[in-house]
């Protein structure tokens, strides 16, 4: 069997253990700490000038994107007025080309007006009674 050995403690004064002794890094987490920092930092100012830059295009865009929006409004409310006009002229087409109706188009679009025609001519009442003399006859 083996013989184990007591262990010494070797004693411990008092005065060390009431100092707190500063802490001591090495050269390599400081060089470590060092490295994060340099590339957090980068970092965040990368992001920083990409984000410049981006809110720059933006601003310039904005004006030309209220130019277009504006040029197509008058796009679509020129296309209303021509889909409008386009329906007229449909319903119109088949009206004047229908034969029966040539006579009441070119009465229409002329002044002249067919013989047969006879013209009636209304007249307002002005309490004006009808001669019963005109109108008995002998």
């Amino acid at each position: 069997m083996q013989a184990t050995t007591p262990v010494a403690f070797s004693p411990v004064s008092q005065n060390s253990s009431s100092q707190a002794k500063p802490r001591v890094f090495s050269k390599q987490k400081k060089f470590t700490y060092l490295g994060i920092t340099i590339e957090s930092t980068t970092k965040l100012l990368t992001n920083i000038l990409i984000s410049a830059c981006i809110t720059s295009a933006l601003l310039k865009l904005l004006p030309h994107y209220q130019s277009i929006q504006e040029k197509l409004q008058v796009i679509e409310s020129e296309i209303e007025a021509t889909t409008e006009r386009l329906n007229n002229e449909k319903e119109n087409f088949s009206r004047y080309f229908d034969p029966s109706q040539a006579k009441t188009i070119m009465q229409e679009q002329s002044n002249r007006v067919d013989p047969n025609q006879i013209p009636i001519i209304w007249l307002e009442n002005n309490g004006v009674k009808p001669n019963s003399e005109s109108n008995s006859s002998p």
